[in-house]
């Protein structure tokens, strides 16, 4: 009989990315990691971290009716030749492996796929094989399937994962997000059906929350906002007369009564914190947050890894992000087991986990934060000439 597993929302025994691996995926010939509730990315510009997450997501739209599955999230990314890696060699074909588990339990799900693409032909399921508790649910046998059955993986097709609904579930409960405060003021852009990961959906999506619901989370959010935020004091939403969802902010001034000022005139910074404070206070899957200190003040994004753990132990949503920020990474709040450290070399990028790196190791142990034991290793060689070089003309 098969246990029951639960989605984020539920605390401790919530579903999460345990492990995952991939083999020819973008910038990575191979790479293999463990994941805790929180995870960070770290490396340099073009060292994939943001092909990392993509993996992610990748399955994430697999699994979501209505995407296209498996060809629909090939053919975004541009076919099979553009997600290939380039170091590719005689195997040429793209992997990705995920376990799925909980802080009980980390193995509960075990999913494989392989696919690959022969020149003018749609892309084909090479190998898929899902376990659960160690047992197999299915692998497939390739060579007894016509070329058509082999352009699906069984996590799409309707009548094969009816056997495993609460895993198609996990994947397409997963959301990225990367707000671009652009795409939220403007209005053209503001999406009326689907998630938009830039932020298009954003304030509709905090319209649909019931008011009473909606109306006490603006205000946890305003109480977070008046911290960080100067002369901050009340966030509402409000439709205009064309029945379009804007968020509308208090701010103090000489004046008798606080000025009202709409997301238009939020600044670049208010705004991505309200987009990361509401997605992270929302019920789902895992969240893939693509430099989540973008915008904000040192001082903010110092409290990050406090906020997103406060998120993991609470309702149980695991956070993955990539970033930039040394301080992010000099909170105490942070792990070595947490943070994973992309490099390049001739043959691709790899993926470390800190707590496998005995120099950072004692480091840290020796007084030293994340930031300052690993960010000498993501210094570019010779970038001092940088500032030297003849880019004008």
């Amino acid at each position: 009989m098969r246990r029951e597993t639960t989605q984020a929302g539920a605390g401790k025994t919530a579903l999460r990315f345990t492990g995952v691996a991939i083999e020819n995926w973008r910038n990575f010939r191979c790479g293999e990691i463990d994941l805790s509730s929180l995870a960070f990315f770290i490396g340099a510009n073009a060292s994939g971290k943001s092909n990392l997450l993509d993996a992610f997501r990748f399955l994430h739209e697999i699994a979501t009716p209505g995407s296209g599955g498996l060809q629909g999230a090939i053919a975004r990314r541009g076919g099979v030749s553009a997600i290939r890696c380039l170091h590719a060699r005689s195997f040429s074909a793209v992997s990705l492996a995920v376990t799925v588990g909980d802080n009980d339990t980390p193995k509960i799900w075990h999913y494989e796929l392989t696919f690959n693409a022969k020149k003018g032909q749609q892309p084909t399921v090479l190998r898929e094989r899902l376990q659960h508790d160690s047992a197999e649910i299915f692998v497939r046998a390739t060579d007894r399937e016509t070329p058509l059955e082999l352009t699906q993986t069984h996590l799409e097709q309707v009548s094969k994962n009816k056997e495993f609904p609460d895993f198609v579930a996990f994947l397409a409960s997963c959301r990225y997000l990367h707000v671009v405060p652009q795409i939220v003021r403007d209005r053209r852009r503001q999406n009326t059906a689907g998630d938009d990961p830039f932020g298009g959906d954003l304030l509709r999506r905090i319209k649909e929350m019931p008011k009473k619901s909606r109306d006490a989370r603006l205000t946890r959010i305003a109480r977070a906002l008046q911290i960080a935020v100067p002369q901050f004091e009340e966030l509402d939403l409000k439709d205009d007369s064309e029945g379009v969802p804007h968020l509308y902010a208090k701010y103090r001034n000489w004046r008798p009564y606080a000025t009202k000022q709409s997301e238009v005139a939020f600044s670049d910074g208010t705004l991505r914190l309200i987009g990361l404070l509401w997605s992270i206070s929302e019920k789902g899957g895992p969240l893939l947050l693509e430099e989540p200190e973008l915008s904000l003040n040192d001082a903010v994004v110092g409290e990050l890894p406090a906020m997103f753990r406060r998120v993991a132990r609470f309702s149980g949503r695991q956070i993955l992000a990539s970033t930039h920020a040394p301080a992010l990474l000099e909170s105490p709040k942070i792990g070595l087991r947490e943070v994973h450290l992309l490099t390049v070399g001739d043959n691709g990028s790899e993926v470390r986990t800190l707590a496998d790196l005995p120099q950072v190791k004692e480091q840290v142990k020796g007084g030293m934060t994340i930031a300052e034991a690993v960010l000498p290793l993501l210094r570019p060689e010779g970038i001092e000439a940088l500032a030297g070089a003849d880019v004008i003309g």
